[in-house]
């Protein structure tokens, strides 16, 4: 079930961190935005809340006619494979952007994990704005060059890390956002099911509960619900050993 709201132009933030900025102390997750660059920004799409999780948002092989930003919630994109496994591709979270084509059609599906609203820009009058629009291309930009850090980071953790390793990485990714990990007790609430992870993390969800156990033995979690977990941050990190430096 979806739904057009009243538009809020203070919710379109972009979630990125520019590569320029080495002597940072702590990483800011969005970027600036004026007010102005807001509205103009918001005056382009309309925002529509998506209240049922599951529901598709936008389909593999469909034509590609719009740019999503999420502003609230979290959306899984995947990919089905011929031999009908699936596959998950990215969790997205307040910030992202989502909708990739090529040749006029999206290259992956979308769906919502939970209730979740975003901004739906039309991508032909978008391109047009953000040509008159520098420095919000800029932002877009900088968006763009931060998703491709991140993918060639999962491509390292896929192709060098064990199924434990890549579940502790996964796991303290998530603790980065403030809406899903209370910081003061340490507690990471997930959104997404064990199955959701093992078709992002490349197995299968006997064996994230394995991997989960493994971190639990070690000490690096303790396991409070099914998706509720208090995290060892610092033990994990070192546990993982990988970061983007």
């Amino acid at each position: 079930m979806k739904q057009t709201i009243r538009k809020r132009h203070d919710e379109i933030r972009i979630r990125a961190v520019p590569n320029w900025e080495p002597d940072r102390r702590e990483e800011r997750p969005f970027l600036p935005l004026s007010t102005t660059d807001k509205v103009e920004l918001g005056h382009l799409g309309e925002i529509i809340e998506f209240k049922t999780p599951g529901t598709e948002i936008v389909s593999h092989g469909e034509k590609s006619t719009f740019l999503y930003l999420l502003t609230d919630g979290v959306v899984e994109a995947d990919r089905t494979l011929h031999s009908g496994e699936r596959q998950i591709l990215a969790f997205y979270w307040p910030g992202d952007t989502f909708g990739l084509a090529e040749n006029g059609v999206y290259v992956n599906s979308a769906r919502a994990l939970t209730q979740c609203t975003v901004y739906r820009f039309p991508t032909q009058q978008l391109a047009t704005f953000l040509l008159e629009h520098p420095t919000i291309q800029q932002s877009f930009l900088v968006k763009a060059v931060h998703d491709l850090r991140n993918a060639q980071r999962q491509i390292i953790m896929m192709g060098r890390f064990d199924v434990t390793e890549r579940l502790a990485a996964f796991l303290l990714d998530c603790s980065g956002h403030e809406r899903y990990f209370d910081a003061n007790r340490r507690v990471l609430t997930l959104a997404m099911t064990r199955y959701d992870i093992a078709d992002y993390i490349g197995t299968s969800a006997e064996g994230v509960t394995r991997a989960l156990s493994r971190l639990e033995t070690q000490g690096l979690l303790r396991r409070l619900t099914p998706r509720t977990l208090e995290l060892t941050t610092s033990g994990l990190k070192a546990f993982v050993d990988f970061s983007d430096s």
